[in-house]
């Protein structure tokens, strides 16, 4: 045989080299060694100086990551020194110089929002002084943010399993219960809570393995006390603790679960998105920050005020008004039935169109937004619930409507022509409010038409019965509904405020057309911002109303049970605000919840003064 080359021979050389080089990487002991004699055998052995050049290189780098030591200098100073001489058991790891037990934290079953501010203070303080034990402690919290989508997918589709067992088997408590635990993590994501896998373990540091493993079972203890399950780690976990390895991340959670290993309590305001920019709210009592309603970001731009006789609402109400026709340049509308917000605006020195119904024609009959199709059940709707008819007075009232409009001749199309109906002439009450509605029906252009693109106050002064004033209000915004429903997704149209929202909402059944423009006026452009002394103005659908309006202002009000009863199932207060700070509040001074966010913020506006707002 061909003796071989000795490039060839060198080439063999080298690859021996690498294959001990890495079987032998691992061994701590001897691996320096065993790298610095296998180039000078190699030099020996071919003769060739590039083995020495190797060596070289390979002697700085031990240098400077630290594997040997050079006048004093080791590996220490360079990087974290590699633990020798180690053993693992369960809950410890045992060195030459000191031991250390690991306590990986399971769960932690409450968050900072299921507690009052003096036992949540107290909670952390114990917290800390359960851990304020031996010479030193580590406190390490791994977590990793998991895909928000697929997380939630999997938790409904868990929700839907569950739900199909608990049909099938109502008995089976234990899935009601874990059901109930997966609605409540989808609620926290709601609130803007992002999931994550994480592991938070406590490194207890003792002199010897005894006493790391005592000191560990009086922080198990400890914690204990607290609700704080924990337990030591296992040898595997250990491992991949000091590794940084992630794959013992199994356990999924959110920021509020986990509150007692932060040095501070979790700060109890809303998604900065819902109030960085947008409409001027006022400022922020606390922080004295500025505080916006971002109209366009939110899921429902509705906004509802609710607060006794002189707490600001209607000088709130109109500085939203006008910085929401500044700022977007829609038209605004203002139902005024005392007559200040007219005579406000006139002090304030600001423009605006005043739109009065008796000349003006509410055109309900001939309204071009409303499909005849839909035309006698529309104004069923309307006239049956501003005059409080009951069912017998709708239902004749709907059936001469739907033959009056399906008359093939326009020209009989009419008030006049409906009230010559044999069913509505013999009832007095329906003629009655026919003849009261005509009032509203003359030759004048059209109050809707008459909407322009800036301030507009409908003056509601002229109507002294209540009644009168409801059906105007009713009709007019259930013809802007019907106008503005025509199209979808343009954004921010036209803003509606209405200052006594009792004279719209209290008669309404089954949501009815101002309950449907709360829960689907977003996505025809419209806002509507209301203003009401208490919550039983709002009538029979008070939770719908409260549970989808973008932002509940609670003014302010001296009565505890107002906070206490009403303000609590919607928000989160604590009762040290209700003693201290929310019933002693000032005028413009209010509670503000955001929609999908129960966190609030106590803001203080200031009322208009000279067109601007006063600082």
């Amino acid at each position: 045989m061909k003796p071989k080359s000795l490039l060839a021979r060198k080439t063999i050389a080298k690859e021996w080299y690498f294959k001990v080089f890495t079987k032998f990487m691992d061994l701590e002991r001897y691996a320096p060694y065993v790298m610095l004699l296998l180039p000078i055998l190699l030099t020996i052995i071919f003769r060739n100086l590039l083995f020495i050049l190797i060596l070289i290189l390979i002697f700085i780098l031990m240098i400077a990551t630290g594997n040997i030591k050079l006048s004093g200098i080791s590996l220490s100073q360079f990087r974290v020194k590699r633990l020798q001489n180690r053993s693992i058991e369960k809950g410890t790891l045992i060195t030459d110089k000191e031991s250390m037990s690991f306590i990986v934290v399971e769960d932690v079953p409450f968050d900072y929002r299921d507690m009052s501010e003096s036992s949540l203070k107290t909670s952390i303080n114990a917290f800390h002084k359960v851990t304020n034990v031996g010479t030193q402690i580590d406190m390490i919290l791994r977590k990793r943010y998991i895909d928000l989508r697929s997380y939630t997918n999997k938790v409904l589709n868990k929700i839907q399993n569950l739900r199909i067992i608990v049909e099938n088997d109502p008995s089976n408590a234990r899935a009601k219960k874990e059901m109930e635990l997966l609605q409540s993590l989808l609620s926290k994501i709601d609130e803007g809570e992002r999931p994550f896998s994480y592991q938070l373990v406590l490194v207890i540091h003792g002199k010897s393995k005894e006493e790391a493993r005592s000191l560990g079972e009086v922080v198990m203890r400890g914690l204990e006390s607290l609700g704080i399950k924990s337990r030591f780690a296992d040898v595997r976990e250990i491992e991949e603790i000091i590794n940084l390895s992630t794959y013992s991340l199994r356990r999924e959670g959110f920021p509020s679960q986990i509150p007692f290993i932060t040095p501070f309590s979790v700060d109890k305001t809303p998604k900065i998105e819902m109030w960085s920019k947008g409409i001027y709210l006022g400022k922020d009592m606390t922080r004295n920050t500025s505080v916006f309603w971002n109209v366009e970001a939110m899921e429902n731009g509705h906004l509802l005020v609710i607060g006794p006789t002189g707490s600001g609402k209607t000088e709130f109400l109109i500085s939203l008004g006008i910085m929401m026709s500044f700022n977007y340049r829609i038209p605004i509308l203002f139902f005024d039935s005392k007559g200040d917000i007219k005579s406000r605006l006139k002090k304030y020195g600001y423009n605006f169109r005043v739109l009065n119904p008796f000349f003006l024609s509410l055109n309900l009959l001939n309204s071009p937004y409303v499909p005849p199709s839909v035309k006698p059940l529309f104004l069923e709707k309307v006239i049956g619930v501003t005059f409080r008819l009951n069912r017998e007075e709708r239902a004749i009232l709907f059936t001469s409507l739907n033959r009056l409009v399906s008359s093939k001749e326009k020209s009989r199309v009419s008030w006049d022509v409906l009230l010559e109906d044999p069913e509505i002439s013999e009832r007095f009450s329906l003629r009655r409010v026919i003849e009261i509605i005509k009032i509203f029906e003359n030759d004048g252009p059209s109050l809707i038409d008459a909407v322009y693109n800036g301030i507009n106050v409908v003056d509601l002064t002229q109507l002294k019965d209540e009644t009168l004033r409801r059906f105007v209000t009713y009709s007019f915004i259930s013809m802007l509904y019907s106008k503005y429903s025509l199209s979808v997704d343009q954004g921010l149209r036209i803003a509606l405020v209405v200052d006594e929202a009792w004279s719209v909402l209290r008669d309404e059944e089954d949501y009815g057309i101002i309950g449907d423009l709360i829960k689907r006026g977003r996505g025809h452009g419209i806002s509507l911002l209301m203003a009401t002394q208490n919550i039983q103005d709002l009538g029979n659908n008070t939770d719908v109303f409260m549970e989808n309006f973008g932002v509940l202002c609670f003014m302010n009000n001296g009565d505890k049970e107002f906070w206490n009863g009403i303000v609590k199932r919607y928000s989160n207060i604590l009762d040290a605000d209700v003693e201290n700070r929310l019933t002693f509040m000032g005028r413009g001074e209010m509670l503000v919840r955001f929609l999908g966010d129960p966190r609030p913020i106590l803001v203080s506006h200031k009322r208009l003064a000279g067109g601007s707002l006063e600082n």
